[in-house]
């Protein structure tokens, strides 16, 4: 209810847990900035982000990420992929886009 008292400390609990997502995952995606399957498009929240796909494509990824990895994510179109992480644990973060990124590079040979 927003005119609980406790409501502005459950938001503050809550952007807070989504700014340290946010973090885990912009480490990574720097960490990772010269991937050659997968490249981030800009991003600034802690709620989901984009990826461009080089040699593989979105909606294959997404399926065998899916169906063999269990990590949903969103084929936007052939090329792009998105991954929500706003309800992923903080600490699953960093293991879910290390899998993308290792299934992206086999799929495409690389």
């Amino acid at each position: 209810m927003l005119g609980h008292p406790e409501s502005e400390v459950q938001k503050a609990e809550f952007r807070k847990l989504l700014e340290e997502r946010y973090l885990v995952v912009r480490k990574f995606i720097n960490d990772h900035a010269d991937h050659p399957v997968l490249s981030a498009l800009p991003f600034n929240s802690g709620y989901f982000m984009s990826m461009k796909c080089t040699g593989v494509g979105a909606e294959e990824l997404r399926v065998k990420l899916l169906h063999e990895y269990g990590i949903g994510t969103i084929a936007i179109d052939p090329e792009h992929i998105r991954v929500a992480f706003s309800s992923v644990d903080t600490e699953k973060l960093e293991p879910v886009f290390e899998t993308i990124f290792s299934v992206a590079s086999e799929m495409a040979g690389k």
